[in-house]
This record gives C-alpha cells, structure tokens and sequence, in this order.
C-alpha cells in the first residue's frame, strides 16, 4: 500500500478532483445535440446536462454518510468513478434513443455524486496542518483544471459527432486505475466508551443561505447550457468555439480561487456584492459586445463572480454551524445547489414561453437577478457577527 505522503497517494486523490466537473464535459455540445433531435423542446435536451445534477443529491447524501464508517473510502471512490465512465460513454452508442441517453445520464449523476464528497474528505482524514490546506487549494485547482480539459474535449469531440461529446469522460479510466492501486484509507475515529457522539444539526439559516445560493443555478445556468446555440445565433463560433469559451468559465473559477483570500481582506461584508456585481458585468460583456474575445471574456467573469460566492457562502455555514455539524451543512448546500441546477431547465422554458426567447432571455434576466442582488448586499452584512471571523477557506 502507498504512503500517504507518496507522490502516488496525492495523484490517487487529485485523480478523484480531475473528474469532480466532468458534468460539464457534454456542455459546449448541446446545439449540436439538438441539431441531432430537432423533434424534441429544448428543456428536454438540457436535461442532458440537468439530469445528473439531480441525481447527484440524494447519492452525495449517502455517500456522505457511508464513507470510511460503513464502505471503505476506496471501494465507494472505484464504484463511482466506474459509473463515471460506464454511463459517461454509454450515450454515445445510444444514437437514436434519446430516453435511454436520459436514463445514463442518470446514472452517470448518481456516479459523480459518489464521487463528489470523497476527494476533502479524504484529504481531511489523512492529512493535516499546512499540508491539509495545501491539498484542499490543489484539489480546487485540479478540478478546474479537469473541468477545462474534460470540456474542452467534449467541445472538439462534438465538431466531429454530436454523439463523440461523451467520449471523454473516458479519462476515468487513469483515475480508476490510480485509486485501485494507491488510494490508502484513512484511520477510523473511535468514540471512547460512555462518550457520547456529537450530533449534527441543520441550523434553519442554514437552509435559507443554500436557497439563496441555489438560486444563483437560475443566474450561471442559461449561459452554461446556451452558449453554443448562442455562439451559433450570433454567427460567432460552433461547438468547439463553445467549448474554448465555456472553459474560461472554469479559468475565472481557477482565478476566483487564487484572489478570494485577498478580495475578503479588502472587500470584507461587501465581498458578495462583489462577487454578484462581477457575476453581471460578465453578462453584460457576454450579451452586448458582439465579440468572440469579449464573450469570452465575459464568461470569465460570470465564472469569476459565481466562484468568488461558493467560498463565502461556506464561510458562512461554517459561522452558522457548530463543529459536528459542518458536514452535513455543507451537504445541504451542495444539494439544494444540484437541486436548483435540476430546477433551472424549466426556469429556462418557463422564460421561453413568456418572452418567446428561451436562448438569450434567460441570461438576461440572470444579468438583472445578480445586478439587483449585489446592489442589495451592499446595504446587507450577509456574515453572521462574530469578533474575529476565521480565515476564508479557498
């Protein structure tokens, strides 16, 4: 078995963050995707992209609760990253039936939510102090940087046939592979004789901050899933220039990730107004300009804004909950925010059927949500007052 502090032993780990975004790798396809089913309404080829994240919620919650007490973390981790790959190729076979690419698509949800919660806890279980917070920032760094690839992949594949996009969640194959034969497990925490265990309790500010943050699926949501047909309307670019833009979502979130501490020190209780404002300039860019380079830029910004609130909206749980409690919080932030991705497909033709636009519409009014939002939270102190908040977490 691999040390933990082996070279082989961190790969295994950063393996599991590389496919954490692989939802995303069909994304820049979907034009061409519909293009291959114009029968069908445009909400339910988004499902393509909306489905997994459904299902990712109650399989997160399970595997939350399962790994290293009741499933050894390497046997969950093989198990999902094999749906992973299983049910992220199998819709390329599947050609000319749309309702069995849905059904994979689902597993496929269930597989990446088994995966979603493994890569911090294992980090949190094997390691510690300045190494701990060393591997937590590389493992948000990889998984940006698996999102791009896996994308940009998914974008290229798809100039080739629509069907080509699902290929690339392939690449779970190396990871499979790496956690089999490296992945240690982390040591069990036995609870002494007559002590009893924390209990974990869900705070009802809680609850409201992950609603308020789900919503934000309605902003990011219509630009994720309509850029390529939106690259196409506008005469700009095809799948694979979708999959060039829709990456630099994921390098904003990249960058969001590297400045957050230093916004927070400056920015301080104005920081998700920040985040929100950012969040709509980018729209703007995005819907004005009329430029492949300044749309570009513009998703940026949009990935910029929405990674500068994940961190600050669990700064917040993390001063609303106590300790115990922490886990299963952010679970519940995690899963009202794949609940509202689900959501969003519908807030999309629900948009469409009332303004006759399903495409350009819903980032609009995404735009006018974050606008309003950021100029609300400038008048509101969203961290909860304590004498000396904890350092932000990246």
């Amino acid at each position: 078995m691999a040390q933990k502090n082996s070279f082989l032993t961190v790969a295994s780990i950063m393996s599991i963050f590389f496919i954490a975004m692989g939802v995303g790798t069909i994304t820049p396809a979907l034009n061409s995707i519909m293009m291959a089913f114009p029968d069908l309404p445009i909400s339910t080829i988004y499902l393509t992209s909306t489905l997994p994240s459904l299902m990712v919620i109650p399989s997160t919650i399970i595997a939350g609760m399962v790994a290293g007490s009741k499933v050894k973390f390497k046997t969950l981790a093989s198990i999902g990253i094999i749906l992973f790959v299983v049910a992220g190729v199998a819709p390329a076979f599947a050609t000319d039936n749309f309702t069995l690419i849905l059904i994979e698509r689902a597993v496929f949800g269930i597989g990446l939510g088994i995966i979603s919660p493994i890569g911090n806890a294992l980090i949190l279980g094997l390691y510690e102090g300045d190494t701990r917070a060393k591997l937590l920032g590389m493992g948000t760094v990889m998984m940006n940087v698996g999102g791009i690839i896996l994308q940009f992949l998914g974008g290229f594949m798809a100039g080739i046939a629509w069907n080509y996009a699902f290929y690339p969640h392939a690449l779970g194959i190396l990871s499979l592979i790496l956690v089999i034969f490296f992945l240690p497990e982390p040591e069990s925490i036995e609870h002494p004789e007559g002590v009893e265990k924390p209990k974990a309790t869900i705070p009802g500010k809680v609850w409201l901050v992950s609603i308020l943050f789900g919503s934000l699926m309605f902003v990011s949501y219509p630009l994720l899933m309509g850029m390529s047909s939106f690259l196409v309307l506008k005469e700009l670019g095809d799948a694979t220039a979708a999959a060039v833009v829709l990456s630099f979502f994921t390098v904003g979130g990249m960058i969001a990730g590297a400045i957050f501490s230093t916004v927070f020190k400056i920015a301080k209780r104005f920081t998700i107004a920040v985040a929100l404002l950012t969040l709509a300039l980018g729209f703007v860019l995005v819907l004005y300009t009329g430029s492949f380079i300044l749309v570009t830029v513009g998703t940026a910004l949009v990935g910029v804004g929405f990674s500068l609130l994940m961190p600050a909206v669990f700064m917040i749980v993390g001063m609303l909950a106590d300790p115990p409690s922490i886990p299963i919080c952010s679970s519940v932030v995690l899963a009202v925010m794949n609940a509202f991705a689900f959501v969003s497909t519908y807030w999309i033709q629900m948009i469409g059927n009332i303004t006759g636009d399903p495409l350009v519409m819903p980032m609009f009014v995404g735009m006018i949500m974050a606008a309003v939002a950021g100029v609300i939270f400038l008048f509101i102190d969203p961290f909860p007052k304590m004498d000396a908040p904890p350092p932000p977490q990246e």
